[in-house]
């Protein structure tokens, strides 16, 4: 997922716990647990991988634009080269897997390590979460060009920048105050907005019309993606300071949509890596996933401020209050212990997007130890457990139990990414 709310300088503690939840519900998906779909109404597949699109937009930084080839680099460095390394281990691990008699995965090849994530990131089976990493950047990549190249025709056409300026009064066309002085994107975030979602629009239809399919997947999820991504930009842009309605209007509205647009449509589910199953109209797909973000963050607003007011004076800035909590010895209390583990899920959801489904494999590897060496757990499905990677065992069918799943499928990774970050400090 998306590493920008990982860099301590730019956390947002309330976008940080939406990425806590939205990594949360990747993770109940793929267990089918629909303790957080309120009864059907916000299926996670609706919105839950739109969660990080929104987050990645909401963090986009205008001023990168002035050195593109830069913000590639760093890009491809926080998301693919991490990727790229992982991509590796678990072809190496679903070889061994596959001569041990597992039909998870494909074979290595070139195709399968190069080409395969940008096309669909699930060759291996047990990173097939990750797909969302390889597209992230692509989306990415995309949105910046066409920002790039918009603003250079702007400057080619007019000889001027938007605030009337001839373009020579400018020393360095490349600075930070020429981005922010060119072209006003706070005033034109409406209009990529349309742009985008009209885009998005035209590949629900043609989804629809089963003229989506192989290598037209890969533009296609872009394209559906985009919307939500500049919905991020929005959002800080223009509508997070007037995102002020009252929580009790707020929520009964949000669910009132949803269960008008199942009723109507019945299951609003879609797959996004696949650009299939979309249900209603061609704004539906959309709909949901403002919906769905919307009410994860408001909750994470709910969650931050309360996080915010334990024991501050009022008028304390949150760093001041963090400081004051530190002080006083907060920092120990259970109040605290919780926060900062929402907060560690919450900035390491890369890792658990990367291995989660090997930690369910796991688990489930487990329960056939203890079948085979005390005869417990005769119910698991040995056909099921060497070829579904989805597949979440519980003994004598007791759901309850996939929120073991859940928590280990959470800490180990969180494990795994503190492990990595110490391991490079060591080095530098």
């Amino acid at each position: 997922m998306s590493t920008t709310i990982e860099n301590k300088k730019e956390r947002n503690i309330k976008f940080t716990i939406l990425s806590a939840i939205g990594i949360v519900l990747i993770l109940l998906g793929h267990l089918d647990y629909g303790i957080l779909t309120f009864g059907g109404l916000f299926p996670y597949y609706s919105y839950h991988v739109m969660i990080f699109v929104f987050v990645s937009g909401y963090f986009y930084k205008p001023d990168d634009e002035a050195h593109p080839l830069q913000f590639v680099i760093r890009k491809a460095k926080r998301l693919l080269l991490p990727y790229m390394i992982w991509n590796v281990f678990y072809g190496v691990i679903v070889m061994l897997m596959r001569k041990a008699g597992f039909g998870i995965g494909e074979d290595i090849s070139l195709y399968n390590l190069l080409i395969a994530p940008f096309m669909g990131g699930h060759q291996f089976g047990l990173n097939a979460p990750a797909w969302f990493i390889p597209a992230l950047f692509l989306l990415e990549m995309c949105d910046m060009a066409a920002r790039v190249m918009v603003r250079e025709i702007y400057i080619r056409i007019t000889g001027k920048k938007s605030n009337g300026e001839d373009r020579s009064t400018e020393t360095d066309p490349g600075t930070e105050a020429y981005t922010k002085n060119g072209i006003d994107y706070g005033k034109c975030e409406w209009i990529w907005m349309a742009l985008y979602l009209a885009i998005g629009v035209l590949v629900v239809y043609l989804a629809k019309r089963g003229s989506v399919y192989d290598w037209y997947k890969l533009p296609g999820r872009l394209m559906l993606m985009a919307p939500l991504f500049e919905f991020g930009r929005l959002y800080k842009k223009r509508i997070e300071k007037v995102d002020c309605i009252p929580s009790c209007i707020y929520f009964p509205v949000l669910f009132g949509i949803n269960l008008i647009l199942t009723h109507m449509h019945g299951g609003l589910a879609y797959s996004v890596v696949w650009v299939t199953g979309f249900a209603g109209s061609v704004l539906t797909p959309f709909i949901t996933a403002f919906t769905g973000i919307a009410l994860w963050l408001r909750v994470s607003g709910i969650i931050s401020s309360a996080f915010e007011k334990r024991g501050t004076e009022p008028g304390r800035k949150p760093e001041d209050r963090e400081l004051k909590a530190y002080q006083t010895g907060r920092k120990n209390s259970f109040t605290e212990l919780i926060r900062r583990c929402i907060l560690a899920v919450g900035g390491n959801t890369y890792s658990i997007c990367m291995h989660h489904l090997l930690v369910f494999m796991g688990i489930k590897y487990v329960f056939v130890l203890i079948n085979r060496f005390f005869g417990a757990c005769a119910d698991i499905d040995m056909e099921l457990f060497r070829n579904d990677i989805y597949y979440a065992y519980v003994p004598m069918g007791i759901s309850g139990l996939k929120l073991l799943y859940l928590a280990l499928g959470i800490m180990l990774p969180v494990i795994v990414a503190v492990s990595v970050r110490k391991l490079k400090s060591q080095k530098t």
